[in-house]
Order: structure tokens, then C-alpha cells, then sequence
């Protein structure tokens, strides 16, 4: 193997840095991607750019068409439908079987709850969407189904990125904390329906929230 030269680094710190933009939402959705704007904030030259662009239309991110600016990809209702309903089956099914061991060590879980509520309070956004994704990556690395946390790994980048336009309503970024709280309470109960309930009536609510939220790809995103 070869050691990494600069020049190959660069494409890939710069798609770090455009991907952190994208989600935590300052680039929207639609928004075109000026290349040479970027290589000049960036401190790179267009080439990094292009390469790093490439990268992340692979990962759904960015949309390119022959003769035309790249963009940021809108978001996907379909998509997010089709997670969340995977996620109110598996996360249901996760919080009922931590209710059959409820003496599994949770004391992280109500950690992030609580600083989940802090966040609330100062009103930090990305703070709340990491501390999200960390819950639900807790229960399932609580749960040790390896593949799960494997296989929601390639969603987060697509939730986190509809997770930031609507945790600006502020009775939401309040509920979902309860519900997490919620979540905690019926797996501690030794009762695995009520878990699964707690857990998939969380789910459902989240995909109700987040496609009330993004319009229609011929429509302007609502912050």
C-alpha cells in the first residue's frame, strides 16, 4: 500500500465539509452547488471539488445532470417513509426485548435524555439531532443486534437531514424527549408490549412530523 498524498486527502476532507453543510441544513435542499464558490472557501481548487462531489451523489446527497450545476438532492418522502416504517417495526421490536432484561444498563440512555433536555432549553439544534441519533444508536447497541446498528448506520445522513428542518418547531423538539423518556419507563416495566408499543408509536409519530414537513420536490422545502 501506498502512503496518502495531499491532493488525495483533499477530496475526501472536502466532501466532509460539504456534507456537514448539507446536514445540518445550511445547504437546503434544491440549493445549486457553485464549485468555484467552494473551491474558493474551501482554500482548494475545483478538481477537489468535483471529486468530492462525485462522492456524495453516490451517497444521495448531491444530484448532478449532464450540462447542468450540481445540486443538493431534495429530500426523499418515499424514502422517509420507507425508514420509518422499517423503524416502528424494529425499533418496537428492539424495546421488547431489552422489557424481557430490563436490569440492561440503560443509565447511559437516561444521560442522553437528560442532556437531550438541555439542549431543548438552549435551543441547539444540532446538539439535539446528535443526541437523537445517540438514543436510538443506545437502544440498539443495548439490544446487540450488530446488523441493525450496521444497517441504520447508512440511513442517519438522510434522517439527520430532515430531522434538522423540523426541530425548529420547538413542541417538537420538546416531545420527542418525552417520548424517549417514555420509551425508558416501559422497558424498565418488564413489559415487552408495552415497550413495543412505546417505541413504535414514537416511530410513527416521527414520520408523520417529517412528512408534514418536506414538500414535494416541485415545492419550496419549509424551514
Amino acid at each position: 500500500m501506498k502512503p496518502l498524498s495531499i491532493k488525495s486527502v483533499m477530496p475526501v476532507r472536502a466532501a466532509e465539509e460539504i456534507r456537514g453543510a448539507i446536514l445540518s441544513g445550511a445547504l437546503l435542499p434544491g440549493t445549486r452547488i457553485k464549485q468555484e464558490e467552494l473551491a474558493a472557501r474551501l482554500g482548494v481548487s475545483r478538481e477537489p471539488i468535483r471529486q468530492a462531489l462525485l462522492m456524495l451523489q453516490r451517497e444521495g446527497l448531491v444530484s448532478t445532470e449532464p450540462g447542468r450545476t450540481a445540486t443538493v438532492a431534495h429530500l426523499d418522502r418515499r424514502l422517509i417513509a420507507d425508514v420509518y416504517e422499517f423503524r416502528e417495526v424494529i425499533d418496537g421490536l428492539v424495546a421488547a426485548k431489552l422489557a424481557k432484561s430490563p436490569a440492561s444498563e440503560l443509565a447511559s440512555l437516561d444521560e442522553i435524555v437528560a442532556r437531550g433536555r438541555e439542549a431543548v432549553l438552549a435551543k441547539n439544534v444540532r446538539r439535539l439531532i446528535d443526541l437523537d441519533i445517540a438514543f436510538h444508536t443506545g437502544l440498539y447497541e443495548a439490544g446487540d443486534n450488530r446488523v441493525l446498528i450496521d444497517v441504520m448506520r447508512d440511513q442517519w445522513n438522510h434522517i439527520r437531514r430532515v430531522v434538522a428542518m423540523v426541530l425548529g418547531e420547538a413542541s417538537y423538539r420538546e416531545r420527542i424527549w418525552d417520548e424517549h423518556a417514555a420509551i425508558l419507563e416501559a422497558i424498565r416495566s418488564g413489559k415487552p408490549a408495552r415497550a413495543r408499543a412505546a417505541a413504535a408509536h414514537h416511530a410513527r409519530a416521527a414520520k408523520l412530523m417529517l412528512l408534514g414537513s418536506v414538500a414535494p420536490h416541485d415545492e419550496n422545502p419549509r424551514r
